[in-house]
C-alpha cells in the first residue's frame, strides 16, 4: 500500500530521470555527428530503409522484408564501426537508463523495483526522526569512556570491554550486511546506549544506500492500529512507512515493551518478525526488558523467534544521560 501523494512524487522523479537521459543521448548524437559526418549520413539511410520496410510488409513480399532487414543490420554495423574507429564505445548512443533493471519505469513486471523503494525511503527519511538523529548519533561520537572499567560482569568482562565487543559485533553486522542474514536484539537497562547504537548502525547502512526504517515500538503499533481501526488517521508519511515495513533492508524497532502489550500488538509483532525472517530481511530490536521479561511478557512463538533468529546483544553500564548531566555541572 502506497498513497497517491508519494506515488505521484516518485513517478515525477522517474519522468525527470527519463527526460534527462533522453537529453544526454540527444547531445551525444549531435556530438558524434559533428565529429563523424559520415555517421549522420548512415543514420539517415537507416530511416529511409525503415520506410522501405513498411512498404515491403504492406506488399507481403517476404524477400523484400528479408532484404530490408539485412540492409538495416548492415547500416547498424556500419555505425558501430564508425563509433569505435573514432574512439567511442560501441554502445555510446544506446538508450541510457539510471536503473538497468526497471529501465527507469520503477517496476520490474508487476513488482516495484528496488530503486522505487529506495526513492520512497528517501522521502520518508527526509521527514523522519532518523534524519536528525544520525547527525549526532554515529560511531565517531560513540564514547566508550562512559562505560565503567572498574568491575567485572558475569561474562568476565568489564562494561567497557563488553561495549568494545558489541561495537565489533555491530561493525561485523554492517560489513557483512549484503552477504549474510542477521538480526540483533539489543537489551539492557535504561540509558546505556541501545538507541544510540541502533542509530549508529542505521547511519552506516544509509551511507551504503540501504533502506532503513526506524520506529519506536509505540510508533509502530500506533501506525498498525490506525491501519486496521482508524484509516482516516493515516497521513502521507505513515502510509509510506506501512508500505515498506516488510520490504525495507533494515527495520529498527526501538524500546520494545513500552507499547501496550495485548493480543493485537502480539499478533502484529509476530507477523512482521516472521515475515522478515522468511524474506531474510534484517531487523534490530532494542528493549529495556531483560530476556526473562521478554519471555514472560510475550507469546512463546515470539520468544522462540527472538531466541532462534536474533543475536543477543546485552549492554551493561551506567545511565549515560545522567553521567553527561553530572559532567556538565
Amino acid at each position: 500500500m502506497i498513497d497517491r501523494f508519494h506515488l505521484d512524487a516518485i513517478m515525477r522523479i522517474y519522468d525527470a530521470r527519463r527526460s534527462d537521459n533522453r537529453h544526454i543521448r540527444e547531445e551525444r548524437y549531435k556530438e558524434v555527428c559533428r565529429n563523424i559526418p559520415e555517421f549522420e549520413d548512415v543514420s539517415k539511410s537507416v530511416a529511409d530503409i525503415s520506410g522501405s520496410m513498411l512498404s515491403a510488409i504492406i506488399s507481403g513480399s517476404r524477400d523484400a522484408v528479408s532484404d530490408t532487414k539485412n540492409l538495416i543490420r548492415q547500416a547498424d554495423e556500419k555505425k558501430i564501426q564508425l563509433l569505435t574507429k573514432h574512439g567511442y564505445p560501441a554502445d555510446y548512443l544506446d538508450r541510457i537508463y539510471t536503473c538497468p533493471y526497471c529501465k527507469d519505469t520503477g517496476f520490474t513486471g508487476d513488482a516495484r523495483c528496488r530503486c522505487f523503494n529506495r526513492e520512497l525511503l528517501n522521502m520518508l527519511y527526509s521527514q523522519s526522526y532518523l534524519k536528525q538523529a544520525v547527525i549526532t548519533d554515529n560511531f565517531s561520537n560513540f564514547n566508550i569512556e562512559y562505560y565503567p572499567d572498574d568491575y567485572i560482569l558475569p561474562n568476565e568482562m568489564t562494561p567497557r570491554d563488553n561495549i568494545k565487543k558489541i561495537l565489533d559485533v555491530s561493525h561485523g553486522f554492517i560489513d557483512n550486511f549484503d552477504n549474510s542474514f542477521e538480526n540483533l536484539l539489543i537489551y539492557g537497562p535504561t540509558g546505556v546506549g541501545k538507541t544510540f547504537l541502533s542509530i549508529c548502525i542505521a547511519k552506516e547502512l544509509l551511507d551504503k544506500d540501504k533502506s532503513v526504517i526506524y520506529l519506536t515500538s509505540s510508533q509502530l503499533f500506533d501506525i498498525l492500529e490506525a491501519k486496521v481501526f482508524r484509516q482516516d488517521e493515516l497521513n502521507n508519511i505513515t502510509s509510506g512507512i506501512l508500505s515498506m515495513l516488510k520490504t525495507c533492508d533494515l527495520l529498527i524497532i526501538d524500546d520494545l515493551g513500552t507499547e501496550m502489550i495485548n493480543k493485537f500488538t502480539e499478533t502484529q509483532l509476530y507477523t512482521y518478525i516472521q515475515q522478515r525472517i522468511m524474506d531474510r530481511l534484517s531487523t534490530i530490536i532494542s528493549t529495556n526488558l531483560s530476556f526473562d521479561d521478554i519471555n514472560r511478557n510475550y507469546s512463546e512463538r515470539i520468544f522462540s523467534r527472538l531466541l532462534g533468529y536474533y543475536r543477543l546483544v546485552k549492554i551493561t553500564g551506567e545511565d549515560i544521560r545522567i553521567l553527561k548531566k553530572i559532567s556538565e555541572q
